[in-house]
Order: C-alpha cells, then structure tokens, then sequence
C-alpha cells in the first residue's frame, strides 16, 4: 500500500520475507522526464547509502527489476517532514 508520493518518486509500505516491515521507494516513470529524475533518483541512493547514523533511516537495499527502486528501514512515525510540518504540507492557498 502507498504510503507517500514525492515529485519524482512513491513510497510503499513492505515486508521482507524475514517479516521486516520496509519503505519502499520507487521511481515514478515519467517518459518525458525520465533522464533528469532518475539522476535525482540515484543521487539521492547514493546519499542514503552513505549515512550512518542512529535518527535515519537505513538503507537495506536496491535494485533495478521493472524499474529503479530501493528498500529502507521503515520510520513508523512517518517522514521527518510530516513530523515537522505535519498538516500544513496540505494546505492549498486559494486566491
């Protein structure tokens, strides 16, 4: 089940043959802007796979099978952003 949708990517609710719950993450495929965000897409990767530290999330894996994906440990608080801001990210401003 989706669980987030960013600009460029969908997070989904997961679990590992192990019974691990996961987030994962998927390239949203877009035919026109594919080049650009799957750069973005694997900047980021790269980036997460370099973190190590006890408040992120850690990346568990990767793969490229219908589509660029990759597998991090679930945040069952949600993203920090929601935390942060929480309802105002839905706010809509109507002139």
């Amino acid at each position: 089940n989706m669980i987030g949708k960013g600009g460029h990517a969908e997070v989904y609710k997961g679990r590992l043959p192990d019974g691990t719950v996961v987030a994962v993450k998927r390239l949203v495929r877009d035919e026109k802007e594919v080049g650009d965000k799957a750069g973005d897409f694997l900047s980021e990767l790269g980036i997460i796979a370099h973190i190590n530290h006890p408040n992120s999330t850690r990346l568990i894996g990767f793969g490229i099978d219908r589509g660029l994906y990759f597998v991090l440990q679930f945040a069952s608080h949600g993203s920090l952003s929601s935390l942060l801001f929480g309802a105002l990210l839905h706010l809509s401003l109507t002139f």
